[in-house]
């Protein structure tokens, strides 16, 4: 740097020479002006990294002010201790093919870290109009966990392809749910009210254009990447 400094000084003591003119606030600045622009030259990806930064700085801030909202709905469904060093919120969609991809992730994590991490599932049936099995599979979830089978069925509707009314009726059955409160339960206009509610806070979260959608402490990701989700974990369980 003193290299480059000691250039641009030169380059801009000989630019400057001829000009009685200048004085010697302006030379400092035009040799600031010239180590940024040579600088940015030789390095160009530094605006773009600068420039995804502060995309992310924005996502971040428009998460801040929605996150205890998001944490705080007592009708959440959490798996975790309360006092966990680290909490997920994860966005998902029983019928999209990414969020399965990573609910391997998620039961992994809450295996391995049983002490350190909660989860905080947020049913966000986006595929609805194209499969109309979201929203019933979401209520399906939510009805399970009055019974406190939560898990076992949305693991298993998570692993399923192709739902259907059937095909979600049978999971509930062998995750041994009381089929007749079941029934009731999932029928419930306060799922639906639950359902659009999430609905309502996703639209506040530009950055969730999709699912999954993954919030890790003060963190996020869009997307499937288990690598970069178990990267942002690593680095929430150590700071």
């Amino acid at each position: 740097m003193k290299t480059l400094s000691a250039i641009a000084l030169s380059l801009s003591m000989a630019a400057f020479a001829g000009c009685a003119q200048a004085t010697p606030a302006d030379i400092e600045r035009k040799q600031v002006e010239a180590i940024i622009a040579d600088y940015l030259m030789k390095n160009p990806e530094i605006v773009r990294d600068a420039l995804e930064e502060l995309d992310r700085k924005v996502e971040r801030e428009a998460i801040a002010t929605v996150y205890e909202s998001i944490k705080g709905d007592s009708r959440n469904v959490i798996l975790g201790p309360k006092d966990a060093k680290v909490t997920i919120i994860e966005f998902f969609d029983y019928n999209c093919g990414f969020c399965k991809r990573s609910t391997d992730w998620v039961g992994d994590v809450m295996k391995k870290h049983p002490d350190d991490v909660r989860v905080v599932f947020k049913e966000l049936p986006i595929l609805d109009g194209r499969t109309g099995t979201s929203r019933m599979a979401a209520k399906a979830a939510l009805a399970a966990h009055k019974q406190g089978k939560y898990a076992e069925v949305h693991f298993a509707l998570m692993e399923a392809t192709g739902l259907s009314e059937e095909r979600i009726q049978k999971i509930a059955k062998d995750s041994g749910l009381d089929m007749k409160k079941f029934e009731k339960d999932r029928k419930s206009p306060e799922l639906d009210e639950q359902l659009e509610d999430a609905l309502i806070l996703a639209n506040r979260i530009p950055a969730l254009t999709g699912t999954p959608f993954f919030i890790i402490n003060d963190d996020f990701l869009a997307g499937a990447n288990t690598d970069r989700l178990q990267a942002m974990l690593d680095a929430a369980l150590e700071g």
